[in-house]
């Protein structure tokens, strides 16, 4: 029983340290990027990845809040899920949810790379009030570049529903093996909506077999 208890005290610990470090980064690199964003390439026009690509797809990143522990304020979790028993909250608090954070030096990838990222959602709001957006982009030294979003206040959802939210982006190329590509969803209204089951597929040129 102490073994179970050291092992489950140490889950939630490490996921509370997870979060912690994931919404505290993303909240670092949006603050440098609104500062010095000369640079930056803003996008909400939907891209898609070509039906005959001949892509590999690899999962990168998966979330459905179902390990967390429901009784710890600190992982800002819900009882209640997209066909499942938990999802996670955002709001002023917490406004970013966990996705994909990963340096360029990590990914085997060329030009024709991709990725797509999805998620649901709930809310009880009216649409126009939603505030939230699924964003994609890559980071250089604090600046996002190739910034692309689906405000989903703009988008078919319905209140009081689970909605699946989708995006797919082409990866650029990265002037730094140490750039960040990322993948989340920000909220930025006053209010709460529920995340769940955010996914992050990579899709690259499969290898050439000799």
């Amino acid at each position: 029983m102490k073994q179970q208890f050291r092992k489950q005290l140490f889950a939630t610990f490490s996921g509370l340290i997870l979060l912690g470090i994931f919404i505290g980064w993303n909240y670092i690199l949006h603050l440098n990027s609104q500062q010095n964003n000369s640079n930056q390439v803003i996008m909400n026009e939907r891209e898609h990845i070509p039906e005959k690509s001949g892509l590999t797809p690899i999962r990168l990143a998966y979330y459905d809040f179902e390990s967390g522990d429901i009784a710890n304020p600190d992982l800002h979790l819900s009882a209640s899920g997209h066909q499942s028993n938990q999802s996670m909250k955002l709001d002023l608090r917490v406004p970013f949810s966990p996705g994909l954070w990963i340096q360029f030096k990590d990914l085997t990838h060329s030009d024709s790379s991709w990725i797509r990222a999805s998620g649901y959602i709930w809310f009880s709001c009216p649409v126009s009030e939603v505030k939230c957006s699924l964003v994609a982009t890559c980071n250089h030294k604090g600046i996002n570049y190739k910034y692309m979003f689906i405000p989903l206040e703009k988008e078919d959802v319905k209140p009081n529903q689970w909605n699946k939210i989708n995006i797919d982006y082409h990866i650029p190329p990265a002037p730094d093996k140490e750039d960040v590509l990322q993948a989340y969803f920000w909220y930025r209204g006053k209010g709460e909506i529920l995340v769940d089951e955010i996914e992050v597929t990579f899709f690259r040129k499969s290898e050439i077999v000799k």
